[in-house]
């Protein structure tokens, strides 16, 4: 069973979802304010959320995540980490996370791949972004992508972490545009590249689970 913790109503596993079930994997979302710690799981995905990694005194469950997610790691068990989801994998492995010094990203972004990513998908690709934050690279993780402002994507034994997001769609996106106050027009731009995301997250997604079964 895969569990999905969910920091924000609005910001759940998407097409992430569909394509683990269409592969035969059953998904357990949760709400993190849920999270007691003990959650018995053999893969944890952590989504996206505006709370901050360093406002665990307002948000306790991101503590509480960060345990899961070392527990995780420590037992060989598949981690992925999206956007803020990203920023608990990079403290929860010593790094660190702060306001970006460049500004917020929002909207489609291209960032460049390295390494495995670019075996995979070629030297860069388009995405969707929706951040403030950033995170330092843990020691002994592994680059995937980078733009010209921030980190992008790392890999860490058994987990990977994603400061992007193609697990949306124009339905989603609209959500967030209402509750975040974004722009109109982000709704169209994302639903020009919903297949595009979704393919982009097929491959991401077996890469995760074929690297971790090297792993092992």
């Amino acid at each position: 069973m895969f569990l999905g913790i969910i920091n924000h109503p609005i910001e759940r596993l998407g097409n992430i979802k569909d394509i683990l079930e269409e592969k035969g994997y059953k998904i357990r979302e949760t709400v993190a304010t849920e999270i007691r710690g003990n959650e018995e799981f053999d893969a944890l995905i952590v989504m996206g959320g505006p709370m901050g990694v360093y406002e665990s005194d307002k948000y306790p469950f991101l503590k509480v995540e960060s345990e899961l997610i070392r527990k995780a790691i420590s037992t060989k068990k598949p981690v992925l980490g999206v956007c803020l989801g990203s920023q608990l994998l990079s403290s929860s492995l010593g790094g660190t996370v702060t306001r970006g010094v460049f500004g917020q990203e929002i909207g489609i972004y291209t960032v460049y791949l390295l390494d495995e990513f670019r075996n995979l998908m070629g030297d860069k690709i388009e995405v969707f972004q929706w951040h403030g934050d950033t995170f330092t690279l843990p020691n002994n993780a592994k680059l995937l992508a980078y733009n010209e402002r921030y980190f992008q994507a790392f890999k860490y034994k058994t987990a990977i972490g994603l400061q992007f997001h193609v697990e949306v769609n124009s339905k989603m996106v609209s959500e967030w545009v209402k509750e975040y106050n974004g722009d109109l027009g982000l709704i169209d731009q994302v639903k020009e590249k919903e297949e595009e995301f979704r393919k982009i997250s097929e491959k991401i997604i077996s890469f995760w689970l074929d690297s971790v079964r090297g792993s092992q």
